[in-house]
């Protein structure tokens, strides 16, 4: 991860352990299923490409011509571990380290300057033969994947906090590396990865099964921010999005009082 961005977390949880010496320490463990939302990538042509003359025929593209596409993933999986410390009215401040990865499921509705070019030849973009598959054809494919790891400040509510059955509530931030890397049809388009500033909202129920181990389920909705991806088959950059959903089990261990 980029070194500018974590002293943010780490400072943001120094401060809440230094303000609260006398809170219940934990340490947790999680595991679930993560559900990328489509990316819906847009950038330009770094460069011109060139018209063709020979068949199939096909115009110029300028340089800072618009490109864009939507992908959309398989359902993956996620890890984490936290370690927290908990307050007696109710709010928590915990530290998360997190690991998210997901296939690629298709990639679709491919445009270049506005116009979807689905249904076009896929030479359109190779400028070379006819391919004999359209571009929607090549492009609608499950090779690749979307991984992400973050670090999180994360601070929590939670609700009927006396009793052994809490729901909760919360919200974080911190950072996130996310790599992303697309080849359909085998077809090396791109790969790239980045690191930037990352938030999550919670919501959520622990179990106390006694007053040295709990249970909880968690929802989370992520946003990784965007990751700039040069393209390998085409002269073109593309900002590629970081949103899911993550749906975890996990336990956490009080250390003390």
């Amino acid at each position: 991860m980029r070194k500018k961005y974590l002293p943010l977390a780490a400072a943001c949880f120094a401060v809440a352990m230094a303000n609260n010496a006398n809170a219940q320490t934990y340490v947790g463990v999680s595991a679930g299923i993560s559900a990328p939302h489509n990316s819906n990538n847009t950038g330009t042509f770094t460069s011109d490409v060139p018209a063709t003359t020979a068949a199939p025929a096909y115009p110029a593209i300028p340089a800072g011509t618009p490109l864009g596409w939507k992908t959309s993933f398989d359902v993956g999986y996620n890890f984490a571990a936290q370690i927290g410390h908990r307050f007696d009215n109710g709010f928590r401040i915990e530290g998360e380290f997190a690991f998210t990865r997901a296939n690629v499921r298709r990639h679709s509705g491919v445009t270049v300057g506005g116009t979807n070019i689905d249904a076009v030849d896929a030479s359109v973009l190779t400028r070379g033969p006819t391919v004999g598959s359209t571009v929607g054809q090549v492009v609608d494919s499950g090779i690749g994947s979307q991984r992400g790891i973050a670090g999180f400040v994360n601070a929590y509510y939670d609700f009927n906090h006396g009793g052994s059955f809490q729901p909760y509530v919360g919200g974080g931030i911190g950072v996130q590396e996310t790599k992303f890397d697309y080849r359909p049809s085998n077809i090396d388009v791109g790969q790239a990865k980045d690191t930037n500033f990352a938030w999550q909202l919670m919501a959520g129920a622990t179990y106390k099964l006694g007053p040295k181990f709990e249970l909880f389920g968690q929802y989370n909705y992520r946003d990784g921010g965007k990751t700039r991806m040069a393209l390998d088959l085409v002269p073109a950059n593309l900002d590629a999005k970081s949103r899911q959903s993550l749906v975890s089990l996990g336990f956490r261990i009080p250390l003390g009082k």
